[in-house]
């Protein structure tokens, strides 16, 4: 602990303020009965309280698209002209929230980013703690060879040479207990560092770290991604509103529409989330314990987390034990290195007993090493880092993400509605002009002698409808003209001659709603249509 404390941070650990805001939320059951607040991931009753949480998004998801559906089925059917101010009024509020959009994005992206550096400092804490169970079961596992399997050789020798005859039975005696002693212990420190291995041979936190870190990976690149292309959305639709494109419009007005539905989607999953995670960080202690993918007794994770000395740990026990046990080792071990070759003069007797001090001091230096990585504070001041990490930045980015997902779909859904107002309107615009708009050169229709008085328009016969202008305008008053003669000129001589009964009475003159007709003279037909290229030059098209 000697390094931890140095480095000065505190293993104190106090829940954030935002955590207990977030836990003092009311978690209730589908009757609205209040139920309990403490983080049981593994109780159905607790998980259908975040579920009722996170569905506040949804309702109110659920609510907009009907709201929305109403208002696109009513606007569709709206074929009213408006002035041409309004368009300017959509263009600009559709641009407003644009912008208003791509900051609320902006705010999701710094939090997503804010939340994977929080993430990663408190892997980084796993990965401190990591290497201390990976300390533990190292140097346990070498106290456990030096005193087992490594030990079993010498032992051997130095009993076959402790059978030689000598005549100081006495001096035998103390040696021969000695090396019962030296046997027992070291069998017995060996088994003392099995007892402290065995319970964290399953725990792997090293490929739990690295499968931590790949998922935190793809969780910062899908945030990242989300949010980036609901920013690609806002500033297509700056784009679209500044061209006043009508099919940009309405491509970005069903993007704009899903990002609706994933911003909110967002925000249920977020809402859960974050409250989940201020109930465990009221105790995370506690919450890892009972509920993290350990495979260990809460009690031994409890202890090691929370550091409350009340009772004994039973790897602490099992410490001890090892110590008393290699302690009496090295003394049984000087009592046979005293005597033992003043008695004998066996050749193996040096090497057996050098064999089992070498042994014996690794041992030592591996209950050095097993001391302070079984010292509670050490691993409590690493779990203090990694739960500030995630429970105080982690938490507020999180709850930023879920802030900026609420109110961006609050924006997407008055995009939505402004940006289907606006490509209705233009669409309608268009239309209405486009069927207000009497056709300036009419086609050829079939009829002889005596359809004037029944009716002028099946009668009548008009010249073929010019093709589109190609630069976006009317044709001029003279341009009217020589199309005029051009029909003239090609009009077959044999229907000129009954021309004076297409031209009997004016009600197929009226009839015809100011077109002009075959048997009109030229200068009423060449005034009609003078007024007619005065009327379509003085058009605003679109």
């Amino acid at each position: 602990m000697g390094g931890m404390g140095g480095s000065g941070v505190s293993d104190e650990y106090s829940p954030p303020r935002l955590s207990r805001l977030l836990h003092a939320l009311p978690h209730v059951n589908v009757t609205l009965h209040r139920v309990n607040d403490t983080f049981a991931p593994h109780s159905p009753v607790y998980l259908e309280s975040l579920g009722i949480l996170g569905s506040i998004p949804g309702a109110w998801l659920i609510l907009t698209l009907t709201v929305l559906l109403i208002y696109l089925l009513t606007r569709c059917c709206d074929r009213k002209q408006r002035p041409p101010r309004s368009i300017t009024a959509l263009k600009i509020t559709l641009m407003i929230l644009s912008v208003l959009c791509c900051g609320a994005i902006g705010v999701g992206l710094f939090g997503n980013d804010d939340l994977h550096n929080a993430m990663l400092q408190s892997i980084q804490a796993g990965n401190q703690l990591a290497a201390l169970v990976n300390t533990v079961k190292n140097q346990s596992s070498i106290l456990e060879e030096a005193m087992g399997s490594r030990a079993r050789a010498p032992l051997a020798r130095l009993a076959d040479a402790l059978d030689a005859p000598v005549a100081n039975q006495t001096a035998l005696g103390t040696l021969l207990r000695a090396l019962s002693a030296l046997r027992n212990n070291a069998s017995a420190a060996a088994s003392a560092a099995d007892s402290l291995r065995r319970p964290l041979a399953a725990l792997n936190l090293d490929a739990f770290m690295k499968r931590l870190w790949v998922w935190e990976a793809a969780r910062w690149a899908g945030g990242m991604a989300g949010w980036c292309c609901g920013g690609a959305v806002c500033v297509a639709l700056l784009a679209a509103a500044a061209r006043r494109s009508r099919r940009a419009l309405l491509l970005l007005c069903v993007c704009a529409l899903g990002a609706l539905v994933a911003c909110w989607a967002a925000g249920a999953a977020l809402s859960a989330g974050a409250v989940a995670a201020a109930d465990a960080c009221q105790d995370p202690a506690r919450a890892i314990a009972l509920h993290a993918p350990h495979r260990l007794p809460p009690e031994m994770v409890h202890y090691y987390l929370s550091c409350k000395v009340s009772r004994e740990n039973a790897l602490t026990a099992e410490l001890r034990n090892a110590q008393r046990a290699v302690v009496a080792v090295r003394q049984a071990l000087a009592v046979l290195s005293r005597g033992a070759p003043q008695l004998f003069n066996d050749p193996n007797l040096q090497p057996a007993l050098g064999a089992l001090g070498a042994g014996t001091g690794e041992a030592e230096r591996a209950l050095v090493s097993l001391s302070g990585a079984l010292e509670c504070r050490t691993a409590r001041a690493y779990f203090v880092a990694a739960a500030r990490a995630a429970c105080d930045g982690g938490l507020q980015a999180l709850s930023l993400q879920l802030l900026a997902a609420i109110v961006a779909g609050f924006l997407f859904t008055a995009i939505v509605l402004v940006d289907s107002h606006a490509w209705i309107y233009i669409n309608t615009k268009r239309s209405v002009s486009g069927e207000e708009q009497a056709p300036f050169l009419s086609t050829a229709s079939s009829g002889t002698g005596g359809g004037g008085t029944g009716g002028g328009v099946t009668g009548a016969r008009t010249l073929p409808r010019p093709a589109p202008f190609p630069n976006g305008k009317p044709p001029s008053y003279s341009a009217a003209v020589q199309l005029m003669d051009l029909g003239d000129r090609e009009r077959p001589r044999s229907r000129m001659s009954g021309s004076a009964t297409l031209g009997r009475g004016a009600s197929g003159g009226a009839a015809l709603g100011g077109s002009h007709t075959l048997g009109r003279p030229h200068n009423g037909k060449y005034a009609t249509l003078s007024k007619q290229c005065k009327t379509l030059e003085s058009n605003d098209f679109y």
